[in-house]
């Protein structure tokens, strides 16, 4: 069958999710909201596309954002309910059913973010990787479109981190050739861009870029083309932040963005914390 089927609504898959509404479509797969019948609840339905969903390397990828979520338990990560596939042999996961909007919305909003919310949100998603990467799992792929803010009770939005497709988990096989790179330049390692091996600490590097962007109102390394961006990447300090924040925080954007992992936080709880430090002395 060529295309995506379009007469999915009110279908009951794996016997278990009824189809209520088409809520996303992207490259790899549709999303839709279903209610599921064991629970009552609503959550997301993500089907891999008929287009790709005998691509080989598509299923696998698939497969492994499943693999990691199911590794995970966090309130700021999104949590996988069930995993199966249709009736026409197409892989999907149930993951819970978020309401809000994404920090890159945010960004296009308002830039830049008022200074103690921005720690806020930093905050929370170092929570949520540290699950990540106690779980022995990297994602690869951070940046403003791929964390949720789900409407809260408290002061501040709940952080999510979502969208584990190029996530690399400790032990398993590269689903990338040799000398392919996944992710977004902008928040892109130096060592992911000369080609050696990473660990926690470029996830770090990419909170650090999104951070700054929070606080400025745009990345700290802009190129003209993606070569200039590659070599600011691997060149450039960011430039300090400006009057009004606490030398704390720029010293804290130097450790993150550093051009060396070694010269990084060791981890996130660690950058966590050094974040904690510096938002009491935001005014």
């Amino acid at each position: 069958m060529t295309g995506d089927r379009r007469d999915r609504i009110g279908q009951v898959i794996g016997q278990r999710f009824r189809l209520d509404a088409l809520i996303g479509k992207g490259a790899m797969a549709q999303v839709y909201r279903a209610l599921d019948l064991r629970t009552s609840a609503y959550v997301a339905i993500k089907i891999l596309r008929v287009a790709i969903d005998h691509d080989p390397a598509a299923r696998q990828r698939f497969a492994r954002e499943a693999e990691v979520q199911e590794r995970i338990r966090h309130h700021n990560v999104a949590a996988l309910l069930g995993t199966g596939v249709t009736e026409h042999d197409e892989p999907f996961l149930a993951v819970e059913l978020l309401h809000g909007k994404t920090l890159r919305d945010v960004i296009k909003a308002a830039t830049p973010v008022e200074p103690r919310r921005a720690a806020s949100y930093a905050w929370q998603a170092l929570q949520g990787l540290g699950a990540v990467h106690a779980a022995g799992v990297v994602h690869r792929d951070l940046k403003p479109a791929n964390i949720m803010l789900e409407p809260s009770p408290g002061p501040v939005d709940r952080v999510v981190l979502i969208d584990f497709g190029f996530a690399a988990v400790e032990g398993s096989a590269k689903l990338t050739q040799a000398g392919t790179v996944v992710g977004s330049l902008t928040y892109m390692a130096p060592e992911r861009l000369r080609g050696e091996p990473i660990d926690q600490r470029s996830d770090l590097y990419a909170m650090g870029v999104i951070l700054y962007e929070l606080l400025v109102g745009k990345p700290p390394f802009v190129g003209e083309d993606d070569l200039d961006l590659v070599d600011k990447h691997l060149g450039e300090p960011p430039p300090p932040l400006g009057d009004g924040f606490p030398t704390q925080l720029d010293d804290l954007l130097h450790i993150a963005l550093a051009k060396q992992p070694d010269e990084r936080y060791p981890d996130a709880p660690a950058m966590a914390a050094a974040l904690e430090d510096a938002a009491r002395r935001l005014g």
